[in-house]
C-alpha cells in the first residue's frame, strides 16, 4: 500500500520562513479575522464544505478505482493535468471548481446531483444552527 502521507520536500528559507510564523502566531494569537485580512481572503472555507468536497472526491477516486482506471486515464478523459487530480484526490487541493468536479464526474459515467432547500428549514429539521450573511 502506497503511503498517502508525505513530509513535503522545503528548502531552509521556507522552513524558516514558517518555523518563524507558527512562533508569531503562538505569541500574538492573532483572531480568524485578522488571519483573513493577512492571507487576502474574505471568508473562510466552511468545514462542511470542506467535508462534502473531500467526501465527493473520495467517492469519484473509489469509483476511478472500481473502474480500474489511472489517474493518466482520467487525466486523458477529462483533459485535467494529472497532477491536479491528485491533488483532489489526496485533499491536497481543498477547493475544485464545480466544473472540474463535473467533467470527473462524467469522465466516469457519472452525474453529481445537487438540490436546493430552504435554509430554515433545512436547519430546523437537522436541529442545527446556520449563520446566515
Amino acid at each position: 500500500m502506497k503511503p498517502t502521507d508525505r513530509k513535503p520536500k522545503r528548502g531552509a528559507d521556507k522552513t524558516a520562513r514558517l518555523r518563524a510564523d507558527r512562533e508569531r502566531y503562538q505569541r500574538e494569537k492573532p483572531t480568524p479575522e485578522q488571519l483573513l485580512a493577512e492571507g487576502g481572503h474574505k471568508e473562510f472555507v466552511s468545514l462542511g464544505g470542506l467535508v462534502l468536497i473531500r467526501s465527493l472526491m473520495a467517492s469519484l477516486k473509489k469509483e476511478r478505482e472500481s473502474q480500474g482506471l489511472t489517474l493518466a486515464e482520467l487525466s486523458d478523459r477529462t483533459g485535467i493535468d494529472q497532477a491536479a487530480l491528485s491533488r483532489l484526490e489526496t485533499g491536497k487541493n481543498a477547493n475544485p471548481t464545480v466544473q472540474t468536479l463535473f467533467s470527473i464526474a462524467i469522465a466516469l459515467g457519472k452525474l453529481i446531483v445537487c438540490d436546493l432547500q430552504d435554509a430554515r428549514r433545512a436547519d430546523e429539521t437537522k436541529g442545527r444552527r446556520v449563520a446566515h450573511a
